[in-house]
């Protein structure tokens, strides 16, 4: 009975609030005060997952063809600015001194020695082959002296698309702290 008693008491409550102008107000009011907390509440959920993200997280898009077949032109690339210890075959985003970003493969890090010959990529005296590379590795006609001694905190990066790149064969050994981050997916073309 007591149960029922209080089923009882709800309804004539319920019935009240209906009836009841200012209970009416009153119930209104406290509902849109629990939509705002909780509608803050996400607001800043969202903020600190976006704050988080793009500290750790960045994303940069492929021009050109240079990484063909493995990216294509225009793919968008995420990748994790964190981690700043890179092994050969990781591919990178990294920023040249005037602003421009270049999507490229590390060959050869710290300590390593890189010569290329015959159209091939030489690291410590052994070939080195990654998957995915097209075409020949040819010389340029840079400034680039071979052997190359990559320094510390230094590494040499090739694109996959061999013949058509401009990479550490123009440009020298890349220093990691003009490196963003290693790609760690990509999304294509959007």
């Amino acid at each position: 009975t007591e149960g029922h008693i209080m089923e009882i008491d709800e309804i004539k409550k319920k019935v009240l609030e209906d009836v009841d102008p200012q209970l009416r107000s009153q119930k209104k009011k406290e509902m849109r005060k629990a939509r705002l907390v909780i509608s803050l509440q996400f607001l800043a959920l969202a903020a600190v997952i976006l704050l988080v993200f793009y500290l750790m997280m960045g994303f940069s898009t492929v021009t050109g063809n240079s990484m063909y077949p493995t990216l294509h032109d225009k793919d968008i690339v995420a990748y994790f600015r964190l981690g700043k210890e890179y092994k050969p075959g990781d591919v990178i985003v990294l920023e040249r001194p005037d602003g421009e970003e270049f999507v490229k493969r590390v060959v050869a890090v710290a300590g390593d020695t890189v010569n290329i010959q015959s159209g091939k990529v030489y690291v410590n005296g052994e070939e080195a082959k990654f998957k995915g590379t097209l075409g020949k590795t040819r010389r340029t006609g840079s400034s680039v002296e071979y052997p190359v001694v990559v320094e510390d905190k230094e590494v040499f990066v090739l694109g996959d698309n061999r013949e058509i790149s401009e990479d550490s064969r123009e440009f020298g050994t890349v220093k990691t702290s003009d490196i963003k981050g290693r790609i760690i997916w990509y999304l294509g073309r959007l």
